[in-house]
């Protein structure tokens, strides 16, 4: 597990720390996840652990306030048929995103960053498409990150393969059922057909995998942990933090 160190969390201070904080710093960093079904041998809220994670260490890294995590978000239609899946509708998210950006952006904030590990079109076009007058909104997808100088290799949209199998080894090991891990690779062609945004659609009937789990490491995962936090970190605010 990282050591993140004291994380600067909005939902652990009072409301005059947040107001003092929010006169001298107006940034904030909101993580989105989903309750979304990862295959047979990855639990169901590994995105809100991916992205919880990522967003802590940059918020570590350069003292920036960090918000809960927003557990839920928009993904494909073909997931709902997986048990325990909950998804809201694109207009649902958008909506909900947009009240909690106008209460921060009263209250102060000038500078946010929406951040997900989702990458479904109707979950990164609801981020994207946040407003709140005078604040600037950033939106982040993890999934169009160049991982290959922490991996080594060309990076290959997937849904519980590699890259999700080794951050979640490293992020949370006992959560990961090994013995029911099993790769399931598509062509190409077939590939490019099931994208969705920047992830690829299981197909229907399926365990959900698409990719080569069987090749993650705890050790990959904490390459690529360590990569995301300094690379998206820097390049949001800047290569000074510590």
């Amino acid at each position: 597990m990282p050591d993140t160190g004291a994380v600067p969390r909005l939902g652990r201070l009072t409301w005059p720390e947040v107001a003092e904080r929010f006169r001298r710093d107006p940034r904030l960093l909101c993580p989105v996840g989903s309750v979304m079904q990862h295959g047979p041998h990855l639990p169901l809220d590994t995105d809100i652990r991916i992205t919880t994670a990522i967003s802590e260490g940059i918020a570590a890294r350069h003292d920036v306030l960090v918000t809960p995590t927003v557990p839920f978000g928009a993904g494909s239609e073909v997931d709902r048929g997986y048990a325990g899946t909950g998804q809201l509708a694109h207009k649902t998210l958008h909506r909900m995103l947009n009240d909690l950006v106008a209460d921060w952006v009263r209250q102060g904030v000038e500078d946010l960053v929406l951040l997900t590990s989702n990458g479904f079109g109707p979950n990164y076009h609801a981020l994207v498409s946040v407003m709140g007058g005078d604040v600037r909104i950033r939106a982040v997808d993890l999934n169009v990150v160049d991982l290959s100088p922490a991996l080594r290799t060309v990076r290959s949209p997937e849904r519980a393969g590699e890259i999700e199998t080794s951050l979640m080894m490293y992020l949370s090991p006992t959560s990961v059922r090994l013995d029911r891990i099993e790769d399931a690779e598509l062509p190409a062609d077939l590939l490019a057909e099931r994208m969705d945004g920047t992830e690829p659609v299981p197909l229907p009937g399926s365990g959900g995998v698409i990719g080569r789990p069987a090749a993650a490491t705890a050790e990959k995962g904490k390459r690529i942990y360590d990569y995301l936090v300094r690379y998206v970190g820097d390049r949001l605010y800047g290569a000074d933090g510590a």
